[in-house]
């Protein structure tokens, strides 16, 4: 029988291979709410910024990964005030200026955004399109900060014509293991 041993590529110090992220930070965060083209209310919220990354380091400055950022706060639904959440989940991209820590980094990413109040039964997710851009330092290996501006425009699903638009400013502090 003849066995081989090979790198499984995975928490060796080198961002090549497996790699999860996981963050946490502040946001800033503009929806802009319209029906049938029409804004009829605007909200400026802050709250607690999320950020999960799963996926692989092509290079030792070029990793492909699943993104989820969300951004929660609280807003009112149906007369009380609810946790609300504003995201995106999809497919994101950072590329490292330098193969190892320290180094600048630049990320984007596209999906699906979602606009969900996770604690209320009678509250249909809404969903659309998004965007992510934005960069950041690895300062010390693994560990990250971080800026992101999340653009995400969704509808609901039974009134194609209530759309919310939503853009959030994130600043994040993200651990990568790889």
């Amino acid at each position: 029988m003849l066995m081989s041993g090979t790198t499984a590529f995975a928490f060796d110090d080198n961002r090549e291979g497996f790699i999860l992220g996981l963050g946490l930070g502040i946001h800033s965060l503009k929806n802009d709410y319209s029906l049938n083209g029409a804004s009829y209310l605007t909200e400026s919220k802050s709250g607690l910024a999320t950020s999960f990354k799963i996926g692989a380091g092509i290079t030792n400055q070029f990793a492909l990964y699943f993104v989820r950022n969300a951004s929660w706060f609280n807003t009112t639904y149906a007369s009380r005030e609810v946790h609300a959440v504003a995201g995106i989940s999809g497919i994101g991209a950072t590329y490292f200026l330098e193969p190892a820590a320290p180094s600048v980094y630049v990320l984007g990413a596209v999906g699906g955004g979602d606009y969900a109040i996770p604690l209320e039964s009678n509250f249909t997710t809404r969903t659309g399109g998004a965007v992510m851009l934005g960069g950041g330092y690895e300062f010390d290996k693994n560990v990250m900060f971080e800026i992101t501006l999340l653009a995400a425009g969704v509808a609901e699903p039974a009134n194609a014509q209530a759309k919310t638009q939503s853009s959030a400013l994130q600043f994040t502090i993200n651990y990568m293991f790889y």
